[in-house]
């Protein structure tokens, strides 16, 4: 294997400060330099606060890594096609294109500059465990861990092979950036991605098993009266974001003993009942229709609907950033003896001969990880097939949906579909059909001359893109 260095130059931090204990109300309110920031315990706060505010930027998670281009890469929207669209290259899957170059250039430094305010934040929080009140050490430690992994898992999903596509001992990857320094990085195999990616959110879930009140001891807790740092845990990279991670990331990874724990981490985060499937019953508010209840891991992105959503989805059809989807389409989707689905009544509505995504016209979550898709990770891993057909039949029972009998032969078809109705607007659909090594487009099952050439993002040509301040 021919390894590339990959140079990281470190950037000078400054996060956005806010007394506020809400981790998502981002008032600017001054900046500090790292050496400063790191002397107090609302520092470490105030610094992961601010990862999470460059996640939720709209070119990462609040739009672009989402709901915007990549589900366009997944063959939802129908009119990205058009000739003035501006997503059409991304939706022919030419990233050669100029704009898509940028794009996808964009998002690996982007994502590369969160790992390195995370990094920043470690290696300075072991020296100053002392500053830390209670268990408040072990929820920031944790944390950053966390998205650490987060951040690395879908850079590795969208610029390497996945593992069922290559040799993953051997095919490069990228780099596993832990360390805050200029130093060079070298290009891993998929392997040695995966592995730093599974021990950093191994490590994270041990830190957080005892302390985090989204964890094993939440009846310890008073979920409803959290206050200080434990405030607003529920959408967080709490202990049970990072179990459902995991989850995600050894399904990915697919050798033989990753499906049983795969299967471990998928149904302890269903069974700690903290975030319940919808129900008829919680359909009775327009407020519902994001069902956020069940988002595991979520970014708030607040003027999301004002800034974002009435731009892409909400314009005349003549608008070239139009991302609306044809009947056709929607039919591959949900198809029309399946009107009773609760998602394509609440996630969708009409408008002329196109259908608008209005999931996010009542909430400024964006879901990262959520509990429907550990029903389908217990579906796909579960030790036999009377136990995934129940799996899956408890999640159609919460579509509103009649239940299946489930057969080996069809397994894969019926969790494409599922996947296919469940992420609309989410930015999964994409990584589902490259994990399966699926030789067709999303949605569209169009055949694929070159498959790898799709779902694999080209590395950036330039990959210098740190530098001092």
């Amino acid at each position: 294997m021919v390894q590339k260095k990959i140079l990281f130059l470190p950037m000078i931090l400054c996060f956005t400060l806010t007394a506020c204990e809400d981790w998502f109300d981002l008032s600017p309110k001054s900046e500090l330099k790292a050496e400063d920031l790191f002397e107090t315990e609302q520092g470490f706060r105030d610094a992961l606060i601010g990862c999470y505010a460059l996640m939720a930027q709209p070119e990462l998670y609040g739009a672009t890594l989402t709901y915007t281009y990549m589900d366009v890469l997944s063959g939802y929207y129908t009119t990205a096609s058009g000739s003035l669209n501006a997503f059409r290259y991304a939706y022919e899957h030419d990233y050669t294109n100029q704009i898509e170059e940028s794009r996808k250039d964009d998002i690996w430094k982007k994502q590369y500059n969160v790992v390195a305010n995370l990094n920043c934040l470690l290696e300075r929080i072991d020296e100053k465990v002392d500053v830390f009140s209670a268990n408040n050490y072990e929820l920031i430690k944790g944390e950053a861990l966390a998205m650490r992994g987060f951040i690395h898992f879908d850079l590795l999903r969208m610029f390497a092979p996945s593992p069922s596509s290559c040799i993953p001992s051997i095919e490069d990857a990228i780099p596993y950036v832990d360390r805050y320094t200029n130093q060079l990085f070298p290009q891993l195999t998929v392997s040695e991605v995966l592995k730093r990616i599974i021990d950093d959110l191994q490590q994270a879930r041990v830190l957080l098993a005892e302390v985090d009140p989204y964890g094993p001891r939440h009846s310890d807790f008073d979920l409803e009266n959290l206050k200080g740092i434990l405030k607003g845990r529920t959408f967080r990279l709490n202990y049970y974001a990072t179990t459902a991670l995991l989850a995600r990331t050894l399904l990915y990874r697919g050798e033989e003993y990753d499906k049983s724990q795969a299967y471990e981490y998928a149904t302890e985060v269903i069974q700690s009942n903290l975030f319940p499937l919808i129900g008829s019953a919680d359909l009775s508010s327009i407020e519902q229709n994001g069902f956020i209840q069940e988002n595991i891991f979520a970014l708030e992105y607040i003027g999301m609907k004002e800034e974002l959503i009435d731009v892409y989805f909400y314009v005349p059809n003549t608008s070239s950033q139009m991302l609306a989807i044809s009947s056709t389409t929607l039919n591959n989707i949900y198809p029309i003896a399946l009107n009773i689905d609760y998602r394509k009544q609440w996630w969708l509505e009409e408008s002329g001969s196109y259908h608008l995504v209005s999931k996010y016209n009542y909430s400024e979550r964006v879901p990262l990880l959520k509990v429907p898709e550990m029903y389908l990770i217990a579906t796909e891993t579960a030790p036999t097939l009377e136990l995934a057909t129940e799996w899956f039949n408890l999640l159609q029972h919460h579509r509103g949906l009649p239940n299946e009998e489930l057969s080996e032969v069809q397994l894969k078809e019926r969790l494409l579909k599922e996947y296919t109705k469940e992420f609309l607007a989410e930015g999964q659909l994409f990584y589902a059909y490259k994990r399966m090594n699926i030789d067709k487009t999303p949605i569209t099952d169009t055949p694929l001359v070159n498959p790898k050439a799709v779902y694999t993002l080209p590395l950036p040509e330039e990959n210098t893109f740190f530098v001092s301040d």
